[in-house]
């Protein structure tokens, strides 16, 4: 590998080896080959498979109607493995392509690997026993079983949704939300295993959650529920940008769901060298439909061994109802870091003698025109110098002043929240700081030392909880932390890669039905992070030689003169995380 030296190659050779059973060599290989099937790619694909235990869920979960008939010719693992190989090959779950494989480039080896028998027929044979397999073990955890060969007609559409609404509908639905949840999980979750246990013991748990568009092929389906649908999936809802993503009937809308993620975030701002940042969590819903969504992945999130943390999220998560978002994940002991919309930011809710203001307590003292600060410098004005143009209520530097006068306002947070999602927070020292009765707008002697408690329903029917965040909104702090999740995003454009994963093609998820794009756009998560890991592998050895110099020394001879045997470099095997 050029850049590299032979002490870090050495290092980089015992990652892959370890973690994915094969080399480096093998590895870059299959990046750039495609006859015959990459090893390097089915290994993975069996690996990540096999780890997560989904296929003996999946049978667990299916009741066959008949013990009659012959075993399938492509199991349910040989399934999932097709389809990761595939997307890991850019290729991916095109079922004429991988039928494509099976028929002209697998070997015999492979064959056997993957447990399908070796029948004769063509390559329209070999996809009609794919799509078989395929259906079968979608029937099992499919929410919203519906033809996908037609759009359906208003009356049908009708009939669709009462039959899913009604009491056992609703319940099914239900059941296999639950366990295309519980699938996706695991086999994200057996992607991130695949990290060696030192390089994820240096991970604290920080996490950053966003969505991203999975656009669905076909037309957009109407808002009147009555109307005929515009698309061979009923389900795939309407995308727009900007505001909460649901769409609004216009031309410009989008078919498809949003997939919902959270990534992995540095342990401080800059730190970027500790681990790479892998997607841990996914889910998926119609766009808009977001509630509850975040807290889920949050909860997925821990299922891996994490309690509490830095949770970083964009303003349509601090719209939800706090009961749905904020109240369960502070008594899981995580604290936000968030933005605002504009009808937030200011004087949020108070308690006592104290106020919320952006997220953070100050004493109730503090001048209005601090209070104000930054929604007054987020509310555009008409420009009276530039006809037509807008400019900020409040510059740029008077602004950045008021946001240092605030800290001798605000409280002090003393350790973490409880498990009752209770803080503990202490006063400023009076005559610290300008203190204004804001009764009457003048000025007075506070004179309350020491600390106080607050409860997580403080602010009573406004609470605190709703805006409370870690960081005082629109300082330095806030910015370095909150500009992590920048990751997240950084991650969505890994996963539309063309040349890789490629997310946005369409043509790579040709089948219709939510549970066909959940399934699919969780193993392109499971292929990012697989490439990931070995990003980050190659990117560590670049470091370590450049730290390192390839010092090479004279090897030792035998009596006889043969070189002696070199001792190979050894690092600790991959291990799950705790």
């Amino acid at each position: 590998m050029r850049g590299v030296n032979a002490q870090a190659a050495a290092v980089l050779e015992q990652r892959m080896q370890d973690t994915f059973g094969v080399s480096h060599h093998e590895y870059v290989r299959a990046e750039n080959d495609r006859s015959p099937v990459p090893n390097a790619y089915l290994n993975n694909a069996i690996r990540v498979v096999e780890r997560s235990g989904v296929v003996a869920q999946l049978h667990k979960w299916h009741v066959p109607a008949s013990n009659a008939g012959r075993k399938p010719d492509i199991s349910w693992h040989a399934v999932l493995v097709l389809f990761l190989l595939h997307i890991q090959m850019g290729i991916g779950a095109q079922y004429q392509a991988i039928a494509n494989t099976i028929m002209y480039h697998l070997t015999s080896e492979q064959f056997d690997l993957l447990g399908i028998a070796h029948h004769e027929g063509d390559d329209a044979a070999w996809y009609h026993r794919l799509w078989r397999a395929a259906d079968r073990m979608m029937d099992v955890i499919d929410p919203y079983p519906v033809q996908h060969n037609k759009r359906l007609t208003g009356t049908e559409y009708k009939v669709f949704i009462e039959r899913i609404n009604s009491d056992d509908g609703a319940e099914q639905v239900n059941l296999k939300l639950a366990r295309l949840d519980q699938i996706m999980e695991s086999l994200v979750h057996a992607s991130v295993r695949m990290l060696p246990k030192d390089i994820w013991d240096r991970y604290a748990g920080n996490l950053a959650i966003d969505a991203t568009l999975v656009e669905t092929g076909g037309g957009l389906n109407p808002m009147d529920p009555e109307l005929k649908r515009g698309n061979a999936d009923p389900f795939a809802g309407r995308y727009r940008r900007g505001g909460d993503h649901d769409g609004s009937g216009a031309s410009t809308d989008k078919s498809g769901y949003e997939l919902e993620n959270g990534v992995m975030v540095w342990n401080k701002p800059g730190e970027n060298t500790e681990f790479p940042y892998l997607t841990t969590c996914v889910g998926m819903h119609q766009p808009g439909r977001l509630i509850g969504h975040g807290a889920k992945l949050v909860a997925s999130h821990e299922r891996l061994g994490f309690a509490g943390g830095l949770l970083l999220a964009d303003r349509a998560y601090n719209n939800e109802k706090p009961e749905n978002f904020q109240i369960p994940l502070r008594m899981s002991g995580w604290q936000l870091v968030i933005d605002y919309r504009i009808t937030d930011l200011g004087l949020q809710t108070s308690y006592k003698d104290l106020i919320l203001v952006d997220g953070n307590w100050f004493v109730t003292w503090m001048p209005d025109h601090l209070i104000q600060a930054s929604k007054n410098y987020h509310t555009q004005i008409p420009d009276p110098d530039r006809p037509g143009k807008t400019k900020r209520l409040l510059d740029e530097d008077t602004y950045t002043n008021y946001i240092k006068a605030r800290q001798k306002y605000r409280m002090t947070p003393k350790g973490q929240p409880d498990k009752d999602g209770f803080q503990r927070f202490t006063y400023p020292e009076p005559g610290s700081y300008m203190a204004i009765d804001r009764a009457t707008g003048r000025k007075t002697k506070p004179t309350i030392r020491g600390s106080i408690t607050i409860p997580i329903d403080a602010g009573g029917k406004n609470p605190a909880i709703k805006h409370l965040q870690k960081y005082a909104y629109d300082t330095p702090e806030y910015a370095k932390h909150y500009g992590m999740r920048s990751l997240v995003e950084s991650s969505h454009n890994l996963l539309k890669e063309p040349k890789r994963e490629d997310l946005t093609n369409t043509s790579k998820r040709p089948k219709r039905g939510f549970a066909f794009q959940y399934l699919i756009a969780t193993l392109v998560v499971v292929s990012s992070n697989l490439r990931r890991i070995v990003r980050f592998f190659e990117a560590t050895a670049r470091r370590q030689s450049q730290h390192t110099p390839d010092t090479r020394t004279r090897r030792r001879r035998t009596a006889a003169g043969t070189p002696l045997e070199r001792a190979r470099a050894r690092l600790s095997s991959t291990a799950p995380p705790a």
